[in-house]
């Protein structure tokens, strides 16, 4: 296995790629400007819909006030078990730049947060945990890439 430590064309995803991993894991990181214009990111729960992530965050969570004031994002999701399994193990990253618009429609805000931790927890637990969820008072972020970057460290090795 040859060094990789950026993306190249080679190692880059196709868009079934990109759309089989974002529907196949629920947690991400999200980045979103401060007012200082320091970056706010923690890591978040997402559900990916083929063309937008869509987030449900709950009343004061610093990410809507700062999308309230800039609403340019970027959101990182990837997978790294070189640290467990050793280097052969590859690893694979898919990175976003877009932005965000706030919802507060009730059924959107019900249909998302639903999607979202069902994408989680299971859809199971996702019913139970919904109404616990929806009293905290929620706010959909709906994030529109416009360029991406990835990789897959297993691909490309002949």
């Amino acid at each position: 296995m040859s060094s990789k430590t950026t993306a190249t064309k080679e190692n880059a995803l196709s868009k079934q790629e990109i759309d089989e991993r974002l529907g196949a894991t629920a947690i991400a990181r999200l980045a979103t400007y401060r007012p200082d214009g320091m970056i706010h990111l923690t890591p978040i729960w997402y559900h990916w819909n083929g063309t937008q992530f869509r987030l449900t965050l709950g009343a004061g969570r610093i990410h809507l006030k700062n999308l309230a004031a800039d609403n340019r994002v970027s959101i990182v999701i990837d997978e790294d078990p070189r640290l467990e399994k050793g280097i052969a193990a590859g690893a694979w990253a898919i990175m976003c730049r877009g932005t965000a618009e706030l919802s507060q429609d009730d059924d959107l805000i019900r249909e998302v947060t639903l999607a979202v931790i069902g994408m989680a927890l299971g859809q199971e637990d996702a019913n139970t945990y919904l109404e616990p969820v929806m009293a905290e008072g929620r706010t959909i972020v709906t994030i529109t890439p416009q360029d991406w970057t990835t990789w897959d460290y297993n691909k490309g090795d002949d």
